[in-house]
């Protein structure tokens, strides 16, 4: 018997995930992130760093809801602190910013935490189990924005933005690559039927995380 070539984690993105929605959020994070040091820049050297994480996280998820919207994605409403989620074919997906490039603990998000759970099933695409796969009908990755933590190394915009999927834990990554060289994958892919993209409608994403309280940035 012949089994099927399961995909690979960043086939399953490709083939879920628009490209423009991958480029607008870049954009999204590097206007947000521009205006949050511009509103921030003058102010006093002991409280700016904290002044400036809080801006980073309204203006980049402003602009990410915005991008969002403009890909006619289904998602989360801009809501106080809460991070907006969106929705693409099989995954949910969301955004962090990280104070530097080792990617620091993101675990303390509950909202995070639960919707890391959909990757259980994608675990076996680089653990490979005993048993017959399992269908893979859901999953959940993050834009992560990483920033220098300095407000004297490069504050106004991310050293680099990945696409990542975390484990089902939240403990580690299955996948994390930078928007710049996963981009490229979209070139490298077969091209596809526009019929076989799931299409993204507009409206809101019902996640059911949302009722107990909301996320906060890292």
């Amino acid at each position: 018997m012949i089994q099927t070539r399961q995909p690979t984690i960043p086939e399953l993105l490709i083939q879920h995930v628009p490209r423009n929605l991958v480029m607008g959020t870049e954009d999204a994070f590097e206007v947000g992130a521009l205006r949050a040091y511009l509103a921030t820049k003058d102010m006093d050297d002991n409280h700016r760093k904290n002044a400036l994480g809080q801006m980073r996280a309204f203006h980049m998820n402003e602009f990410f809801e915005e991008t969002l919207r403009a890909a006619d994605a289904v998602h989360t409403p801009l809501k106080g602190n809460g991070v907006v989620l969106g929705h693409a074919g099989i995954f949910k997906f969301g955004r962090v910013n990280m104070s530097s490039t080792l990617w620091n603990n993101v675990r303390r998000g509950a909202i995070r935490r639960q919707l890391a759970e959909a990757n259980q099933a994608m675990t076996q695409l680089v653990q490979p189990s005993l048993f017959a796969p399992e269908p893979i009908t859901s999953g959940t990755f993050f834009f992560v924005a990483c920033f220098s933590g300095s407000l004297t190394q490069q504050p106004e915009k991310p050293l680099e933005i990945h696409i990542a999927v975390p484990d089902s834990e939240m403990k580690g990554w299955l996948f994390r690559e930078p928007l710049s060289k996963f981009l490229a994958r979209y070139d490298e892919a077969p091209q596809q039927v526009d019929l076989a993209m799931p299409k993204l409608k507009t409206g809101l994403l019902e996640t059911g995380l949302l009722e107990t309280g909301q996320d906060t940035e890292s």
